[in-house]
């Protein structure tokens, strides 16, 4: 079974029903994240992937984002959920990532009013040099519901697994 770090949104956590569906498909690493407090936060998941033998990431909003480039970094299958791309609360330094050519989903809610989706996406087709997919949902706010979340999960497990 695959191992994946999953990576929830700023000040948020990963729900119980949403660690159901996943502990269907995978091994999961859930840690409770600060972002707002742990500006090493990239290097403390860094060290998360290289000790846990982690094989992919999933994450959501500014998961979403550190999904994208730790993924890119390890050169590891990525499903992000509305990361926070092309705008986020949180200024992290990502410049030092160079991109690698592995597989991402992009899942991105039209009606998103938190993490604008035509910025998302604009961001993604003029900055992802690698082989990607973009899961465009024309209800899905920034919340994900569960529906939708087991849908791109089990679709992510199907490619990756």
């Amino acid at each position: 079974m695959i191992k994946i770090l999953y990576l929830h949104g700023l000040d948020g956590s990963l729900s119980d029903d949403k660690r159901e569906v996943l502990e269907r498909y995978f091994k999961i690493v859930a840690p409770q994240l600060d972002y707002r407090n742990t500006p090493d936060m990239y290097q403390k998941l860094n060290k998360i992937i290289e000790e846990e033998n982690i094989q992919a990431v999933i994450g959501n909003s500014m998961g979403g984002c550190f999904a994208y480039y730790l993924s890119s970094a390890h050169n590891l299958p990525a499903l992000c959920f509305n990361p926070a791309l092309g705008s986020r609360p949180l200024n992290f330094d990502f410049s030092h990532v160079e991109q690698s050519n592995n597989y991402k989903t992009f899942v991105i809610g039209a009606k998103d009013n938190i993490v604008p989706a035509n910025q998302n996406v604009e961001w993604i087709i003029k900055n992802v040099h690698s082989d990607f997919q973009i899961n465009w949902h024309y209800d899905l706010e920034h919340r994900i519901d569960i529906g939708t979340f087991e849908k791109e999960v089990r679709g992510f497990w199907e490619v990756v697994g």
